[in-house]
This record gives structure tokens, sequence and C-alpha cells, in this order.
């Protein structure tokens, strides 16, 4: 029985809800029989991924990392390249990143070696606007994913990394054939979506 993490971000912004966190908990609480999820609620301060993913990955020890952030209206993404970097932009404690940097002794970046064309190809299909990119933002959702990458090449249990950016809470998209808006419902049936289409992946 494999472990999995699913991990989002607190608000921000002076938005009162983060989708990422809401898909991620609407995920675990779901029944999933195959696996053990397991759920990570991540501040948006600086430092805060770089110091709570190494821990989580020590305590659950997770097999596969699905991470989520806010990301642009209208479109999922998922992330494909990790950056050493961090813009000069206030977190939620109203401060700028320490340095420019994530890591000071790390590589300039981590390319995805997750299967994320196949995924984001079974999500089209299925009428979900899901693209691929090569910019997480160098904001918090950068940190976690280089984090993450990072991590992998640490802990010899984790197998796979995914990083997708959802549209934020409460605005609208074309989502499966329709006009929708990103809430509970739409967020629950794309993480279940989103896993199953890792999942498929992996056991092929």
């Amino acid at each position: 029985m494999a472990h999995i993490l699913l991990s989002g971000f607190t608000p921000f912004d002076g938005r009162a809800c983060n989708a990422s966190w809401i898909a991620a908990r609407l995920l675990t609480l779901e029944h999933h029989q195959a696996h053990i999820l397991h759920c990570l609620r991540i501040p948006v301060c600086w430092n805060a991924a770089w110091q709570a993913i190494p821990a989580a990955l020590e305590r659950w020890q997770p097999q596969l990392v699905i991470a989520m952030g806010e990301g642009e209206r209208g479109v999922f993404r998922l992330e494909t390249l990790a950056r050493n970097t961090r813009k000069a932009r206030l977190d939620n404690a109203q401060r700028l990143p320490p340095q420019e940097y994530i890591s000071a002794s790390g590589p300039q970046e981590y390319l995805s070696s997750a299967p994320c064309a196949t995924v984001q190809k079974t999500l089209t299909r299925e009428g979900i606007p899901i693209e691929l990119s090569r910019n997480a933002g160098a904001y918090l959702c950068e940190e976690a994913l280089y984090t993450l990458e990072h991590g992998k090449t640490i802990y010899p249990f984790v197998n796979q990394v995914f990083f997708v950016h959802l549209p934020p809470y409460g605005s609208e998209l074309h989502y499966r054939g329709e006009a929708r808006i990103c809430d509970e419902k739409l967020l629950s049936d794309f993480g279940s979506r989103l896993l199953d289409a890792v999942l498929a992946d992996l056991k092929s």
C-alpha cells in the first residue's frame, strides 16, 4: 500500500481561500482503498516549504508527491522545471526573501522527471484546460517544487513528484465542456482525475 503526499498552501494576497489546499484536503478525505493519503498545508512564507516538506517526507516516506498551488485564471498548469531562484515579493508575514536563491549549495534548476506530458494529455482528453509550464513563478510555489525535486535526490523512497498550479478559488473557467466556477465540487473532481491519471501512468 503506497503512501501519497498531497500539499497545498494557505491563502495569500488577501484571499479568503486557496484552491490548492481545498483540493488537497478534499482528496485526502476521500476513501482510497489502494493507497494511504497524507496532506500538508504550507504557509505562504519564505523558507516554510524548505522546512516543512523535508519533515513531511521523513515522517510519511511517500512514494508519490502531488503538490499544488494557485496560479492564473482559466487554466491548470503542470510545472516541469524548478529553478533555484526567488523574486523580491512579500510573503504573508510581509517579509522579502532572505536571499535570491532557495539553496546555496543546490543546482541552478531541476528538470522534472515525472511524466507530465502524459498526464497532461490524459486530462486534456477529459476536457480539462491543462498546460505544461516551465515557469513556476519564483515565489512560494517555486520554492515548494524545488524543495521536492531536491528531496527526490535525497530520499530514495520518493519515486515521482508533480506540481500543479490551479485557477484561483472562485474564478471562472471552461471545464469539461461548460462554464464553471472553481469551487469545492470542481476541485474535488479535478483532484480525483489528476490522481487517477498519475496512478494510471505509474502502473503502465
